[in-house]
């Protein structure tokens, strides 16, 4: 991946609703993170840490429709998404394109309360699935 200028920085799991999935999380030895409500995504988010194992955030809706809606219709939930912070996405974005695999946007640059601010764009890679990328770097908690 260093060759798309990627870090990964965690796996999206999308809920109904965040107990079960906090629950299991906790009983692998998860610690709790940020949790928020994201106006401009619609969604709540929470991130959950271990030492050992990938960073997970789980998404769930909130009052109103949000983007993961038809994601999670008829079932109870779904790794969706991988997640990397690139410092410099656009580069990232252009190293997929000539790396000869198929891409596109879903979702333009928008800030993500839960990444302090930092944008995050989401993209369908031919033949591996949706990808966000964090427009920047953050620790790794």
């Amino acid at each position: 991946m260093e060759n798309l200028g990627l870090k990964f920085h965690h796996f999206g799991l999308a809920v109904h609703a965040p107990a079960e999935a906090f629950a299991y999380l906790a009983a692998l030895g998860y610690r709790e993170g940020a949790m928020e409500y994201d106006q401009l995504q619609r969604v709540n988010v929470a991130m959950r840490h271990h030492d050992e194992m990938p960073d997970v955030e789980v998404i769930w809706p909130g009052d109103g429709p949000s983007p993961i809606d038809r994601m999670i219709k008829g079932r109870d939930s779904l790794i969706y998404h991988l997640c990397y912070s690139a410092p410099d996405a656009d580069a990232s974005l252009a190293a997929i394109e000539a790396a000869g695999l198929q891409i596109h946007t879903v979702a333009a640059p928008c800030p993500a309360i839960l990444f302090g601010g930092l944008a995050v764009s989401f993209h369908l890679i031919g033949g591996v699935g949706m990808i966000e990328l964090i427009h920047g770097v953050l620790p790794k908690a």
